[in-house]
């Protein structure tokens, strides 16, 4: 059970806060600070909100590429895992295991991993590129 407001509410709710009742007090060669402080707490309320269902889903796509047993043998929990499994997948795509026959495979695999990246990070340019 969740409580009510929870992280991603309280963490709105603090950049709400920064940028209303604190920005404009600050002299002007400090605002882009705050400002960017405010955007780091928007970015840390998008990913309470998701919490780990992108990590998951990731994690679904490495074992389709190499298997859910590798996925699983990686590490003991969700983070180890997707931190090993990245790593091997960056590896690969370098010693060109992936080039030819499975490429498009790869490809969707990483355009889905940007798209779930952009959605924390910049939910607008992800809209604006048409990519969501």
């Amino acid at each position: 059970m969740r409580n009510n407001p929870d992280a991603a509410d309280l963490l709105q709710v603090a950049r709400e806060t920064v940028l209303s009742e604190f920005l404009e007090l600050l002299p002007e060669e400090r605002r882009y600070a705050m400002r960017m402080a405010a955007k780091a707490l928007a970015i840390a309320a998008r990913e309470a909100e998701t919490g780990e269902a992108d990590l998951v889903e990731e994690l679904r796509l490495l074992g389709e590429l190499y298997g859910e047993d590798e996925v699983q043998a990686a590490g003991a929990n969700l983070h180890q895992r997707i931190v090993k499994m990245n790593k091997r997948f960056a590896k690969d795509i370098r010693d060109g295991i992936f080039d030819g026959a499975c490429a498009q495979g790869v490809q969707a695999l990483l355009m889905d991993q940007v798209r779930a990246r952009l959605r924390i990070s910049n939910p607008s340019y992800l809209r604006a590129a048409g990519l969501d």
